[in-house]
């Protein structure tokens, strides 16, 4: 009976049909907004956005001429040797004497000028005529100046052209406390460079060779620094002043092309 009571107390009760419903909250449009705004921002900037891209390349700060090897053209034993390490030497400078099988003194001179790199003899040694005896960084071109030189590979060359911003990661003043060293590409070797031709230029340093060809490549590009005398380096670089002394050629460097930006919808569309 009790159940009847209940059933029939209901059925007295007016239905609540036309009761509106709340589907949402408040709160819940503002998330939707919130996300739509979101999407929406994200479809612009896919379209209008631009990302930074780069390159790196290894190379070396170094004369456009790079090291030459310095050959003896007598055979006998070294007395002297009139130059050292580090030393800058002129054209027709003393740099060798050499006592020959007959005992008469020569004299060995610099053909070009430059900074000897490496000395491959000493006082009391025997040199055959013909023999490397020294090897100088050269510095007789006619445009002679400070020049980074990159060994790239082909995939990475051909994004780079003539005129292109690079910066450059020095080994001897650290990015994080100096900034990169700024500058332009000047040259690019249309073919690839042997290993042989990049153990010349270095002056037969194959380890080095070795190690720019297994980082980087065999296509050479040349980038001219930008020259700054108001600054204590002479070149110019990302931060106000630069490191406070002299870059040295020979000195490693990492070249950072900057590429034009991409849309970040290129990524997503078949190319």
């Amino acid at each position: 009976m009790e159940f009847r009571r209940k059933a029939l107390e209901n059925l007295r009760q007016p239905d609540d049909l036309d009761s509106p419903v709340r589907l949402t909250r408040p709160r819940a449009w503002a998330v939707l907004a919130v996300v739509g705004a979101i999407i929406a921002g994200g479809l612009v900037w896919s379209f209008k956005g631009e990302l930074a891209r780069s390159v790196d390349v290894p190379g070396i700060l170094t004369h456009p001429l790079g090291v030459s090897k310095v050959e003896s053209p007598q055979s006998g034993t070294v007395s002297n040797v009139l130059v050292e390490t580090g030393k800058v030497v002129t054209k027709g400078d003393r740099v060798l004497t050499v006592v020959d099988a007959e005992g008469a003194t020569k004299t060995v001179r610099a053909p070009f000028s430059g900074r000897a790199i490496a000395l491959l003899v000493g006082n009391g040694q025997y040199v055959a005529a013909g023999a490397t005896f020294m090897t100088v960084e050269r510095t007789d071109g006619e445009n002679d100046r400070l020049v980074a030189v990159l060994f790239a590979p082909a995939d990475k060359a051909g994004m780079l052209k003539i005129g292109d911003r690079v910066d450059m990661d020095v080994a001897s003043a650290p990015a994080q406390a100096f900034g990169l060293m700024r500058g332009r590409v000047t040259a690019m070797d249309q073919f690839p460079q042997t290993e042989q031709q990049v153990q010349d230029f270095l002056g037969g340093n194959k380890l080095l060779a070795t190690q720019l060809l297994d980082q980087g490549g065999p296509i050479r590009i040349t980038v001219d620094p930008d020259r700054d005398t108001h600054r204590p380096s002479g070149y110019r670089w990302t931060t106000d002043s630069g490191p406070p002394f002299r870059i040295n050629s020979w000195t490693q460097v990492k070249g950072i092309g900057r590429l034009p930006g991409e849309r970040p919808i290129d990524w997503l569309l078949p190319r």
